[in-house]
């Protein structure tokens, strides 16, 4: 089987989303707990999802140049998609690196705000990464659409 652009996207795109709400969940239960332990997992989780959220974009762009080619492209969607996941993937990099920034460096760990400032965060970073799925759907999804469908023409 030969993978192009879109198949590589298509098999990436949802980790950042999917695992960034469950690392969220993560962080959020260890904070409700008070479970240093858990905190970690979910900060360690947002550092992976940082780097995923990397791989996901670059296939992004393949994804895109292969649309091209084959003039499946609706370029009006495509640039909703691309802004909506350039803000989210901030989110996620601003996420992924307060928490790297947690677990390495000691003297963070002084910060008790640090873990629901990353937290409020992580909220806000899913949303944008939910929103940014939905609009990568309606690129190749037209059932998705709010479009009226076409009525057939009147037969005689």
């Amino acid at each position: 089987m030969n993978l192009n652009g879109a198949h590589w996207h298509l098999l990436v795109n949802h980790f950042p989303i999917i695992g960034g709400l469950i690392a969220t969940i993560v962080l959020g239960y260890g904070l409700i707990r008070r479970k240093e332990s858990i905190i970690q997992l979910g900060f360690g989780l947002f550092v992976l999802m940082s780097i995923a959220t990397f791989i996901t974009n670059q296939t992004g762009e393949k994804a895109e140049q292969y649309l091209k080619s084959i003039n499946a492209l609706n370029r009006s969607l495509l640039h909703e998609h691309e802004q909506a996941a350039d803000l989210a993937n901030i989110g996620m990099y601003l996420t992924g690196g307060l928490s790297l920034l947690s677990l390495v460096w000691q003297r963070a760990r002084q910060f008790r705000f640090l873990p629901i400032l990353i937290f409020g965060i992580a909220l806000i970073t899913a949303g944008l990464m939910a929103n940014v799925g939905r609009l990568g759907g309606l690129i190749m999804h037209k059932e998705l659409r709010n479009e009226s469908p076409v009525s057939p023409p009147a037969t005689e």
